[in-house]
């Protein structure tokens, strides 16, 4: 029952499932423990299990269990078992596949299991402060799928700044300097600060808050809370995620990237902006 890793054209190969795993049987199972992810992530866990041990390369079976182990803070079993994810499907590719060159796109949907192992795991090791596998992990999967459908490019981000390779980072912003994502535009920001470059900086602040206008706000707070959820109109009680631009999303990317933010010369940059505004 292990999937097989085909050539379908110059550089670009699909995984291929068994139809032992690849039917609507085992789909329904996976769908039925899938929606079940935030909500009751025990009966999540267990339903993944049964489905690993019965169709052991069942890679997004492990992707999800580790994410269920990760929201009822089992960090070890979710380190664990993205590891063993992501291990199954770098098993699964041939001697011929070139890592460097060849490709797993992610509009392949065959692909996607995988190419989710990757991410999945790297963050893990992020979570883990191991930076330098996680950008490699990164950096793996972006040669793999160069469209990034995934957004590796702003966790690979994160991981530079925290490791304070800031040439790395400034030449990651440059390659997507189309990118106008809250972790670019505010990076940019930071960068130039951290280089002694303020002019610099208060020019892209002013593309930034056009991304994010709460983010300024909320790192110079000396207290930190997190935000109610975002609500739709006549919708109270559901929670409709993080949108693009608001408080919510402030919150979250700050809560990322706290050691970044404690940086003495990023603050005082920041409370000086709202002083000269006041």
């Amino acid at each position: 029952m292990k999937p097989i890793v085909r050539k379908y054209s110059e550089n670009e190969w699909e995984f291929i499932f068994p139809s032992e795993i690849d039917n609507e049987s085992v789909y329904n199972k996976y769908s039925e423990a899938l929606e079940l992810l935030d909500y009751d992530d025990s009966t999540a866990e267990n339903k993944f299990k049964v489905l690993i041990e019965k169709y052991p390369y069942y890679i997004d079976a492990y992707n999800h269990l580790s994410l269920a182990f990760k929201n009822q803070n089992k960090r070890f079993e979710s380190y664990l078992t993205a590891e063993k994810s992501y291990l199954i499907g770098k098993e699964c590719l041939p001697k011929k596949f070139k890592i460097i060159s060849d490709k797993l796109i992610w509009s392949n949907l065959n692909n996607r299991p995988f190419l989710r192992s990757c991410r999945i795991f790297g963050m893990e090791c992020q979570d883990r402060e191991e930076y330098d596998k996680a950008i490699q992990l990164y950096d793996e999967v972006l040669s793999f799928n160069e469209n990034d459908n995934q957004g590796v490019r702003f966790l690979k981000l994160e991981c530079l700044l925290a490791t304070k390779q800031y040439s790395a980072a400034n030449e990651l912003i440059s390659k997507y300097a189309d990118s106008h994502s809250i972790e670019f535009s505010f990076g940019k920001v930071a960068l130039e600060i951290i280089e002694g470059h303020n002019e610099n900086a208060i020019k892209y602040l002013k593309i930034a808050t056009k991304v994010n206008s709460f983010l300024p706000e909320e790192i110079i707070k000396e207290k930190h809370k997190v935000p109610p959820p975002h609500r739709i109109p006549g919708e109270p009680y559901f929670d409709a995620g993080i949108p693009i631009g608001s408080i919510q999303e402030a919150y979250e990317y700050w809560s990322r990237n706290k050691a970044l933010y404690k940086i003495k010369k990023i603050i005082d940059f920041y409370k000086g902006i709202f002083s000269a505004q006041n």
